[in-house]
């Protein structure tokens, strides 16, 4: 009776151990959680800072690609201010062309025609360049329009002609010149320095 007793108390001493240290098992347990599933003052920060460095990656990204955009839309105006030009100088060569080899006039005289016509891409002479100015829109200057873009000069444009020998050649009426029209302006493209860029563009033509 007494062993029974004694195995009683045991069980007993057991079941009060093991529910004291179920809680405190579980307290600890909980606790232990808690601490893996937050973040430290540290880490916020760390998280910030490489936030803030791939938000002001982008904002340069975005600044360099809209400069390369008003670049390519400035370059373009550019060649299309030579074409212009170009196809002006071509139209002068047929005007002047028709006029030295038009059967119905009498003893034409070329270089009269030539000033009345105010062909003045024609009228460059041989190995010099005519300069001009064309604002941001590849217009003329307008000294009294209000526009920034319309009254200052942007492009500085050169013309020059140099005569091709047409000697030897069976059939050849008139003149060739190759034209050749450089264009220059500043535009600031890399690292916002302003750079000088230049577009080129020759062609040959005929005229009289």
């Amino acid at each position: 009776m007494a062993e029974n007793m004694k195995s009683g108390l045991a069980k007993r001493h057991r079941g009060v151990a093991s529910a004291i240290k179920g809680p405190y098992s579980y307290r600890r347990r909980l606790a232990r959680v808690g601490r893996q599933s937050g973040f430290s003052l540290i880490e916020m920060l760390v998280a910030a800072t490489i936030l803030a460095i791939g938000i002001l990656g982008l904002t340069m990204l975005q600044a360099m690609s809209l400069r390369a955009s008003r670049g390519s839309a400035t370059m373009a105006t550019a060649a299309l201010v030579a074409e212009q030009i170009m196809d002006r100088a071509e139209l002068e060569g047929r005007l002047s062309w028709l006029n030295i080899t038009d059967a119905n006039r009498v003893a034409p005289n070329r270089d009269i025609d030539l000033q009345n016509f105010n062909l003045k891409y024609i009228n460059i002479k041989n190995g010099e360049k005519l300069e001009e100015s064309f604002n941001l829109k590849g217009g003329l200057v307008v000294p009294d329009d209000p526009d920034p873009a319309l009254s200052l000069p942007f492009f500085r444009v050169s013309t020059r002609r140099v005569a091709v020998p047409t000697a030897g050649l069976v059939g050849s009426v008139g003149q060739m010149s190759d034209l050749s029209v450089r264009i220059e302006f500043s535009d600031s493209v890399e690292n916002n320095q302003v750079n000088t860029r230049t577009f080129n563009l020759t062609r040959r033509i005929i005229h009289g």
